[in-house]
Formats: structure tokens, C-alpha cells, sequence
């Protein structure tokens, strides 16, 4: 019986050591997770303050020699208590807003007041025309190989995502488009979203895309939550981001001409889109005819070139959109965490936050 007890509690107390080492472990990891956290928000902070500030010194001008780009690109990460943080900042207006599909009606909740029913206006056609045909030139220059069919199921099915309505064509989606009885049909069925897209990985569900595809235009694309602007700055585009300039010049810009104007630009960017044409390339652009890609399937006559505005429309030298990315290492725990900002002289806002890959 003595030696039924001592093997009995000899049990019970190998469980019960096994259970506390895991309650430690379990509870060093949410607090490591918890302070990773709370270095992400200072991250963010402190990158807020740094874009203000420069902005505010600079009058909105952004440009790759100031220290928030800068430091963003050396790579370092910074000690701190316990662990380590690194990061990037990225300027949104460096990218191509998927919302700027998106063309408000006075059926969109979020933008009462609008233009009625599902109907655009002419100058709200032909901005969504614009937008299609500079979506349309990127994919094919990012992909050569794409078939043009797969780039307008790709524009027009986007188009409708973004739409309020669940209707395949109307406020000038386009016929290759895509609603929810579309989604539903799949292996995996879900509803057409009708709204703005919130995060770049929702961009994943549009009909078209595929994973390959994501990944290689990912780093061309963004999304500025419920906004359907798009301004390029010229100051803040990478030298790999050419065929971005192309396609948002609608052409006017060919691939050459926009590598030979990244490189030749000088390192603290230009003060104005005026300035920016002191760059031949630039100006001989602005001078040119727009020769935009508007897909397959019927023409409309009412869309001409002089209807869809110059070349450098869509360019600027100023930005208030940034995205954050931080990797913060506490310990033995290493996330990721991601923050939009809005930066005006006036305030700065966070309009997402999450956390893992962005």
C-alpha cells in the first residue's frame, strides 16, 4: 500500500509539473506577445511624429532623401528593452490605389448625395475609363505573357467589386465583370464585396486573380482605405516601379523613357509636377498623345483621348498616405505589425492597424 501511495503521488506530481511548466510557457509567451504589441504602437507613434514633422518642414513635398525614407531603407533595427525593432515606411501615392475604381452613386451609403441611381455622369465615366485603362496597362506590363481577355475580366470584375450595387456592367464596370452569383458558383463561394476594399489581400478574391499574379503585382498595388484617389508621386517611385509611371501616363510615358526619368532624377525629388518637366522626358511626355488600352468587347464613341485628360494627371510631388511595417523581436517571439496613417499639418490619423504579413 506504501508503495501503491509514493507511485501514486510520484504520478500526480510528474502531471502537475508538466501542467506548470506549460502554464509558464503559456503565459511568458502572452507576455512577450503583449510587449511586442505595445513596441508596435510605439513604432507607429514615433513614425508618426517623423513624417509630420518633415512633411510640415517640406510643405506636403515628399522625396527620397528625407530621413524617414532613408531609415526606412538602411535596415536597421533598433534596440530595445528585451528585443529589437525594424521596419519600412512605404508612401501610398508610390503605388496604385485599387479604390480609385471605385465611382460613388447616390446608392452608396457611404457618399450620400451622389450622382443618381447607378448612372454616372460623363466626367465620372471618364475618370472610371481612365482608371480601367491605367489598371489594364500595368497588369500587362507587369506580365507580358497575361492574355488580354484574363486582364479584362481582371479590370471589369474589379470595377464591380468595388460598386455598390450587384449588378454585372452597371455605372461603367464594364461586361467581363463579376457579382456574387459569380462568386457563389465557385469551390469556395462567397459574396461580391460592393464596397471599398479595406486591405490589399482582398484584392485576392477578385475573379482573375490568381496567387502568382497577386504576388507579382503586389508590390505595384495598394489600398487607401475610402479613398478613390490616385496621385503618383514622382519624387517617392522606385527605380523598379517604370512600368507604374507607363501606365498611369497612359502610355505617354514608355517603359524607356520612364526608367531614363527615375534615374536621372535628382535625389531630393522636385518641387512641383512643373519643376518635374525641366526633365525632358517628362516634358516631351506632357506634350504627347495618351495611348490608352480600353480592353476588348464594344467601344463606346463618347470616349476619346482629350475626354480622358493629359498624361501627367495623376502625378504629384506631395503624399499624406504612409504605410508602417514593423517586425519586433521580444525574446524568442518575432511579429509583424502593419499601420496606415494619414499625415496633414494639421492631425495625423490612423485609419488600419493589424498585425502579421501585410
Amino acid at each position: 500500500m506504501v508503495l501503491l501511495v509514493v507511485a501514486l503521488v510520484s504520478v500526480l506530481a510528474i502531471s502537475l509539473s508538466g501542467r506548470l511548466q506549460t502554464s509558464v510557457l503559456r503565459t511568458g509567451n502572452l507576455q512577450q506577445a503583449e510587449q511586442a504589441y505595445w513596441y508596435s504602437l510605439s513604432a507607429e507613434e514615433v513614425v508618426r511624429e517623423l513624417l509630420q514633422r518633415e512633411l510640415a518642414d517640406s510643405e506636403g513635398i515628399a522625396s527620397q532623401d528625407q530621413v524617414w525614407y532613408q531609415q526606412s531603407q538602411n535596415g536597421v533595427a533598433f534596440p530595445v528593452v528585451g528585443g529589437s525593432i525594424a521596419g519600412r515606411i512605404k508612401d501610398l501615392h508610390s503605388c496604385f490605389n485599387l479604390n480609385s475604381l471605385r465611382m460613388v452613386t447616390s446608392n452608396d451609403n457611404n457618399n450620400p448625395g451622389g450622382i443618381d441611381g447607378n448612372v454616372l455622369d460623363e466626367a465620372t465615366k471618364m475618370r472610371l475609363v481612365r482608371r480601367k485603362a491605367q489598371l489594364r496597362m500595368l497588369l500587362m506590363a507587369i506580365d507580358d505573357s497575361m492574355e488580354a481577355y484574363a486582364v479584362d475580366v481582371i479590370v471589369d470584375s474589379l470595377a464591380d467589386w468595388l460598386d455598390p450595387d450587384d449588378d454585372i456592367g452597371t455605372g461603367g464596370s464594364g461586361t467581363y465583370g463579376a457579382e456574387t452569383s459569380d462568386y457563389q458558383s465557385q469551390q469556395f463561394p462567397h459574396n461580391a464585396g460592393n464596397t471599398w476594399l479595406n486591405h490589399i489581400s482582398e484584392f485576392r478574391l477578385v475573379r482573375g486573380v490568381t496567387a502568382p499574379l497577386y504576388h507579382k503585382i503586389k508590390p505595384y498595388v495598394c489600398v487607401i482605405p475610402r479613398d478613390n484617389s490616385l496621385k503618383i508621386n514622382l519624387n517617392t517611385v522606385s527605380s523598379e516601379q517604370a512600368n507604374l509611371l507607363h501606365a498611369v501616363s497612359l502610355g505617354a510615358l514608355s517603359l524607356e523613357d520612364a526608367k531614363s526619368f527615375i534615374n536621372n532624377r535628382p535625389q531630393a525629388g522636385y518641387e512641383s509636377v512643373e519643376d518635374a518637366k525641366g526633365n525632358g522626358v517628362l516634358n516631351n511626355a506632357a506634350q504627347g498623345q495618351i495611348r490608352p488600352n480600353l480592353g476588348g468587347g464594344p467601344r463606346d464613341p463618347s470616349v476619346t483621348n482629350e475626354k480622358l485628360g493629359g498624361a501627367l494627371e495623376d502625378f504629384d510631388v506631395k503624399s499624406k498616405y504612409f504605410e508602417v511595417h514593423s517586425r519586433i523581436t521580444v525574446g524568442d517571439l518575432e511579429i509583424d505589425a502593419h499601420s496606415q496613417l494619414l499625415i496633414t499639418n494639421e492631425q495625423t490619423q490612423v485609419l488600419y492597424r493589424g498585425l502579421g504579413e501585410p
